[in-house]
């Protein structure tokens, strides 16, 4: 039985009772029915509590490496970063209170509510009084006052930091059962939150989103707040272990393993998340810094004050490569198959395959003419195909995709070979990455937003091209001096209306 006083600290009338009532019941009502998730049963341990200096070897070979990732906690870990001294409401809103945040419903519910826009600022303003709370992408000025914990600071694993976030709110938050694609140590600035952990071994017992092993997954019909334990019969035998985090506190969630998550009063957080796929490899001559920030270390996905986008989980650049050469393999191995078919039927075979689909979204009679690469048309149709949207009805969205065709071909030879996929850089693919994980939008408000908001991604069209498009007054006419020929039934309106945003990029102004 765990114990009553730190039960008591939660400050959360309903954790103590969780604990603290009799096992046994003498009615028919399941334990735990329409109780928020924990009630039905008590926790089968306290978490595992490890060292907060652990060096990352140790740590890889305790909590990584054995069958199945486990989580543990670390105390203090944050204790003696700036941000936990210092991140007061009034300095967060003098210092970093011009940063565009993303707020969500404090009890969320993702099948339902999504995020919202705001500035840090009048997040501030007003978070005591309204039911949002932050979840983003840790601005990049905050990050120098968070330190990295040593157990990040060496080999595979500093190489591979993915992202970094900023959890804040008044209290009273409560996630969804869900579990995350990366591992991540979530650390604890200001406040409290606990931890209810379900091990893999669990989740038969549990009714998930969807039943593949891959990205993130959740549990949508299971209100975090009011289990029906009627309906989901098998939910009351669910173990899970608990525990509470306080100011300074750590805890690593391993890639794939269920949660939730509960705040209580003011609470802000940072979550580092790093890359699962890439195992842990040392590096002899890395000597890990107690007073390191996470300033220090490169990481993919960044926030910085005029961000356009929000980058809060996107495909990682290495993933989106290996996933575009193997559809670049399985586009070769088809036109092959289809020259040998023409061959001997003497016909060219532009058919769709036996799935009724176009191979991979792509129109074989786009090909290029000797069949080595693809053609920009071939990306955009490639892309659009990721998306499902009717590439005829997005044309801001097409010149987006036109471009990243444009970063790709890094020969600049309107065809993008395996190669030049193999050689492209992570600046190009995260462009890819944030077309291809488009928000959750119809394609007409999506295309409606990059109008008003129009985006060429850095990523593809360095500072001096941008200085030619303006030059010459047209994106068209420069993709011509490149000698790629738009037509007319392809996407000859797509750049119209672009060279104001252009310059407005290149001023540094805000496009209407």
């Amino acid at each position: 039985m765990l114990g009553q006083g730190r039960l008591v600290e939660a400050g959360s009338a309903w954790i103590s009772d969780m604990f603290l009532r009799p096992s046994h019941r003498c009615n028919l009502t399941p334990q735990g029915h329409k109780l928020p998730f924990g009630y039905h049963k008590q926790p089968i341990s306290e978490m595992n509590e490890a060292d907060p200096w652990i060096g990352v070897s140790d740590f890889n070979k305790a909590y990584i490496e054995p069958s199945g990732c486990r989580p543990a906690v670390f105390r203090g870990m944050q204790d003696n970063s700036l941000a936990r001294h210092r991140w007061t409401d009034k300095y967060l809103l003098q210092k970093f209170g011009h940063y565009k945040v993303l707020t969500e419903v404090k009890h969320e519910q993702r099948q339902k509510f999504g995020k919202s826009l705001n500035t840090l600022g009048k997040f501030l303003s007003e978070y005591n009084q309204t039911n949002q709370y932050v979840v983003t992408v840790l601005p990049d000025e905050m990050r120098a006052e968070v330190l990295m914990p040593q157990l990040l600071q060496c080999g595979t694993f500093s190489q591979n930091l993915l992202e970094l976030n900023l959890w804040m709110a008044s209290g009273d938050t409560a996630s969804q059962i869900h579990y995350d694609a990366d591992h991540n140590i979530h650390c604890i600035i200001a406040g409290k939150k606990s931890f209810f952990m379900i091990h893999p071994d669990q989740y038969s017992k549990l009714q998930m989103h969807r039943l593949e092993y891959t990205g993130s997954n959740f549990c949508p019909d299971t209100n975090q707040n009011s289990v029906d334990l009627e309906r989901e019969t098998k939910l009351a035998d669910v173990d899970y272990q608990w525990t509470l985090l306080q100011t300074g506190d750590c805890i690593f969630i391993p890639s794939h393993y269920m949660h939730q998550v509960r705040s209580y009063g003011r609470s802000i957080s940072v979550t580092v998340l790093w890359d699962p796929t890439i195992p842990y490899k040392e590096e002899n001559t890395c000597s890990p810094d107690p007073n390191a920030t996470i300033s220090q270390f490169n990481v993919v996905w960044n926030h910085k004050a005029d961000d356009i986008f929000f980058d809060v989980g996107y495909a990682t650049p290495h993933v989106l490569r290996s996933e575009l050469l193997n559809l670049w393999d399985e586009w070769r191995v088809r036109v092959e198959r289809s020259d040998t078919v023409g061959e001997d039927s003497g016909e060219n075979d532009d058919k769709e395959d036996e799935s009724g689909e176009e191979i991979i979204g792509i129109d074989m009679d786009k090909e290029d003419e000797e069949g080595e690469g693809w053609g920009y048309d071939q990306v955009i149709r490639l892309l659009f195909s990721i998306l499902r949207w009717d590439i005829t009805e997005c044309k801001y969205t097409k010149a987006w995709a036109a471009m990243i065709a444009y970063g790709l071909d890094r020969n600049h030879d309107l065809v993008v070979t395996r190669k030049e996929l193999e050689r492209s850089t992570d600046l190009v693919l995260k462009a890819v990455s944030h077309f291809v994980d488009a928000p959750n939008l119809d394609h007409d408000m999506y295309d409606f937003c990059l109008k008003k908001q129009f985006y060429v991604p850095p990523e593809v069209v360095s500072d001096n091209e941008k200085k030619e498009i303006e030059d010459l007054g047209s994106m068209t006419r420069w993709l011509e001096t490149k000698g790629y020929t738009i037509a007319a039934s392809s996407v000859s309106e797509m750049f119209k209306d672009f060279v104001d945003s252009i310059k407005a990029l290149v001023s540094g102004e805000n496009s209407d």
